[in-house]
């Protein structure tokens, strides 16, 4: 019943991992933080996951203090690089979700 239930887990990790995007959120990456607390600073983090971006921006490990003051590495920016190929899978995954989301 132990191994049964152990198989189970890890059966439910690797479909998980298996159907998750490139471009889903990953939490605990700081520089993915600091790109969603970018993006979501046009928004006023009013939309989608940007008030549980900008709520985890203001706890560990991302804050810090200095001088006194609590501060955030979210503000710092994010150091993304990218090359023709990843230009390509972002459009190509936009265009996948844009039919998703309108039905086409």
């Amino acid at each position: 019943m132990k191994a049964l239930t152990v198989f189970g887990v890890m059966l439910a990790c690797v479909s998980v991992s298996a159907t998750a995007s490139e471009f889903d959120f990953k939490w605990n990456d700081k520089n993915d933080m600091r790109g969603a607390y970018t993006m979501c600073a046009t928004t006023g983090f009013t939309q989608g996951d940007c008030p549980k971006v900008y709520q985890k921006c203001w706890q560990p490990p991302m804050i810090y203090r200095k001088k006194h003051k609590v501060k955030t590495y979210c503000v710092d920016a994010p150091n993304f690089t990218s090359n023709e190929d990843d230009k390509n899978r972002a459009l190509d995954e936009g265009s996948k979700r844009a039919k998703e989301m309108y039905g086409e």
